[in-house]
């Protein structure tokens, strides 16, 4: 936390995507220096929000984008209630994104939702079979729709 405050010293440094899990730390931060952070760990977009970060960069946000800007919505209009319903109804689908590397679950999840997820590149490679099957439980359970 202390090298981001002082990197965020830096005129060019405008932002920061936070992934490191650390919501007492990223809190820390925000408070210290001000910039805008945005939360790069899905699982913490909604407690990350709820200490001011100001957005996401979202791997899950592939598959479920429209229910994550509903976060979003609710959130900066104050109903944060809707907003933990949405986070909530969600978890299935963050952790079941990120049981393997997130990409590969990524790509696997959009060719199960019929979008054009395509393969991995080396040194990634595609989903198993099994995996697969353990995703699509994980996203039906998140209520995403299938192709």
């Amino acid at each position: 936390p202390d090298t981001i405050v002082r990197l965020a010293e830096h005129p060019r440094i405008i932002a920061l995507k936070d992934a490191k899990g650390d919501v007492a730390s990223t809190s820390w931060v925000i408070k210290r220096c001000g910039i805008p952070v945005y939360s790069g760990d899905d699982i913490l977009n909604l407690p990350l929000l709820s200490v001011g970060a100001v957005g996401m960069v979202s791997v899950c946000g592939h598959t479920v984008g429209k229910d994550l800007k509903a976060m979003l919505d609710a959130w900066f209009a104050g109903d944060a209630a809707r907003a933990l319903e949405i986070h909530q109804k969600l978890i299935p689908v963050f952790k079941g994104t990120f049981k393997t590397q997130g990409a590969i679950l990524t790509k696997a999840a959009m060719n199960l939702m019929g979008l054009p997820g395509g393969t991995t590149r080396l040194p990634l490679v595609d989903a198993t079979p099994a995996q697969i099957a353990t995703l699509r439980e994980d996203l039906i359970a998140g209520g995403v729709q299938l192709g």
